[in-house]
């Protein structure tokens, strides 16, 4: 297993820091016989990615192991978040057939906390999240790690999430305060119930 350094973009400050030890419970709460949760919004720019992996730091502060999946195969999204050196082998990698599952999970410099990058940008992402492929990702993550949270693109834009989501324990949908329009935040909870998704909750952003 590859280590890396993982450094953060962001300092958090003690609210912000609290907020999400408040989530970190919450999902806990909701989520007791579930170990991999899927973070998406409805439209781009909510602070989804900075949400799911704040929560990932979150569950790995309290003593847990917890894999970061970063899902989003459509643009790299990660360098506003954190900054990463030693990353060799990605998710992209995986759902192509070049490397096995173990070559992708990463040990990083925070303690309990294991990363999955995306790769390179992918045309096919809804295709390859759909795949067998993923489906074993998440199947041996699940069983190895006690947590597992997937960030995925905004759900209103693409089915990424959709179908990504499918195969988890729930989702959580991530909104920036008085962005979303009623109708739209309506349509995307539809759809995620017309394809099995579980809705753990909403977190209301900025």
């Amino acid at each position: 297993m590859d280590k890396i350094t993982i450094k953060q973009t962001k300092e958090l400050d003690y609210k912000t820091f609290e907020a999400f030890r408040a989530l970190r419970t919450n999902l806990e709460n909701v989520n007791k016989e579930g170990k991999a949760i899927t973070f998406t919004s409805v439209m781009g720019k909510e602070g989804k990615s900075f949400v799911a992996f704040q929560t990932a730091c979150a569950v790995a502060a309290a003593g847990k192991s917890c894999v970061y999946v970063n899902a989003n195969l459509r643009e790299a999204v990660s360098s506003d978040i954190y900054e990463v050196t030693g990353v060799r082998k990605t998710l992209l990698d995986y759902l192509s057939g070049k490397v096995q599952v173990e070559d992708i999970i990463c040990e990083t410099s925070v303690e309990k906390l294991y990363l999955v990058e995306s790769g390179a940008p992918s045309k096919n992402a809804s295709e390859l999240l759909s795949g067998d492929a993923y489906q074993k990702l998440i199947h041996t993550l699940r069983e190895k790690y006690d947590c597992v949270i997937i960030d995925t693109p905004a759900v209103g834009e693409v089915a990424d999430a959709l179908v990504a989501a499918r195969i988890t324990d729930g989702v959580v949908l991530v909104m920036e305060r008085e962005m979303v329009p009623y109708e739209q935040a309506q349509k995307a909870k539809t759809q995620m119930e017309l394809n099995g998704c579980k809705i753990l909750g909403v977190v209301l952003n900025k």
